[in-house]
């Protein structure tokens, strides 16, 4: 049987649904285990829908060409998520603790989008992730396409959050460069960050930089490269030096997202501030 895109995107709801009452009916007869397992495949539909809906995919390649566009006018690199390890000061959470840091990171992003609406730089929402090579748990094996052949992917649950704050305020960009550095530190601040990427523009200095919150330099590139971009996007600035280069291991790659451009004129006012892309 054969169903529209729009179809499936219901049913899909439609199973969410299903999973949140059924839970919920069952809170009382089910064991912690049991809850905790619910709650992570409710997290994950939730996560599956969103990226379907609003998010697109793009490639190593993609996220580079749009970062070095700004290399000239200069642009930051900021976050308002906290990991729920760094908030606490335990090396795990629990489902609640979890729950509790996605609901306050999800409130810390909306006033972040805030601040930078009413900054007048412009901004790029983006979201760091991996895409896991599905494991067969009978046999251990990599889960294959039939069709092609290719190993099946799935997003892991904790993609992170960020934005590229780039220097383009008024009639000659780059100017501002300070301006937009003192926001970025403004914003580790509020939203308790322990660094920022501040890349000044390539006539001004051709490296990039790892800024405290107090403004002194934590680390710098000579040479900024994509590998460099990886480690921003997929170690979460919130998580301190410490943590900061942490191993990918074999099974995942890496995944990159933005927003869906607008549908209409209604959503981009909404979104005024946001740079908009649509990829191929």
């Amino acid at each position: 049987m054969k169903v529209s895109k729009g179809e499936l995107k219901k049913i899909i709801k439609e199973e969410i649904e299903k999973v949140h009452h059924n839970t919920s009916l069952m809170e009382d007869t089910l064991t912690e285990e049991e809850k905790k397992h619910w709650r992570k495949q409710c997290r994950r539909e939730k996560l599956q829908v969103d990226l379907e809906k609003n998010w697109q995919l793009l490639s190593e390649a993609s996220i580079w060409n749009i970062v070095t566009k700004y290399m000239d006018a200069g642009f930051i690199i900021v976050s308002a998520d906290r990991s729920c390890e760094a908030t606490i000061g335990a090396s795990e959470c629990s489902e609640e603790q979890q729950e509790q840091q996605d609901h306050l990171n999800r409130e810390n992003r909306n006033k972040l989008r805030k601040i930078l609406k009413s900054s007048g730089f412009g901004y790029v929402p983006t979201l760091g992730g991996f895409k896991e090579k599905l494991i067969d748990k009978e046999t251990g094996e990599v889960v294959t396409d039939p069709e092609t052949g290719d190993p099946v992917l799935v997003d892991t649950k904790h993609p992170e959050h960020s934005f590229i704050v780039h220097s383009q305020k008024g009639a000659k960009p780059g100017d501002n460069h300070e301006e937009l550095r003192e926001l970025g530190l403004s914003i580790a601040s509020q939203f308790n960050q322990d660094s920022i990427l501040y890349k000044p523009p390539n006539a001004v200095d051709p490296k990039a930089y790892y800024l405290t919150r107090e403004g002194e330099i934590d680390m710098e590139f000579a040479d900024f490269t994509v590998e460099d971009l990886d480690q921003i996007f997929y170690t979460q600035l919130a998580k301190g030096t410490q943590r900061r280069y942490t191993h990918i291991p074999e099974h995942v790659e890496r995944a990159y997202y933005i927003p869906r451009p607008p549908n209409g004129m209604q959503e981009a006012v909404k979104r005024y501030g946001e740079t908009f892309y649509r990829m191929k």
